[in-house]
């Protein structure tokens, strides 16, 4: 179903502000600002995830013990490189650098993702995150930097 330009222009700016409102209540860890822009049935999905790492959450309540885990840093923050509109009007993608310090560990762990949001009614109803895990691995003392394989001569 087509919609009038300035319906979608008017929706997406409403989107916008609803996207950083989230990322600003993420990265200040407030869970519940965080959950007060999803749909009840948010899904979020955090891909390539190594063991032990909280991946998937359906619902307001499980999307609430998945942002818990920002409990395991002690700095956590999240900045906005980069939010593009993609062709369906509902759909979104963010750009972000993470800067955070692990707490069990005392090392940094700075890592880049790429958030795929989409819409539904104005809130966010799925929420894919995209990291580099071994960046994260390293961070958390899960693996030794100097035990990974060089790579293979070009």
């Amino acid at each position: 179903m087509a919609k009038h330009d300035d319906t979608v222009t008017d929706e997406r700016s409403g989107m916008l502000a609803t996207i950083n409102a989230a990322m600003a209540a993420s990265s200040a860890r407030d869970v519940d600002g965080v959950l007060e822009l999803c749909t009840d049935d948010v899904e979020m999905r955090s891909m390539f995830q190594p063991p032990g790492f909280p991946n998937h959450a359906t619902g307001k309540g499980a999307m609430r013990s998945m942002l818990s885990a920002t409990s395991r840093y002690s700095k956590y923050a999240e900045n906005v490189v980069s939010i593009e509109a993609m062709l369906d009007p509902d759909n979104w993608v963010v750009e972000l650098e993470g800067d955070m310090v692990v707490q069990a560990t005392g090392r940094p762990y700075r890592n880049n993702y790429l958030l795929r949001l989409h819409f539904r009614e104005g809130k966010i109803a799925t929420w894919v995150i995209y990291h580099n895990p071994l960046t994260q691995l390293i961070a958390f003392d899960m693996i030794n930097p100097d035990d990974l394989p060089a790579p293979p001569p070009l």
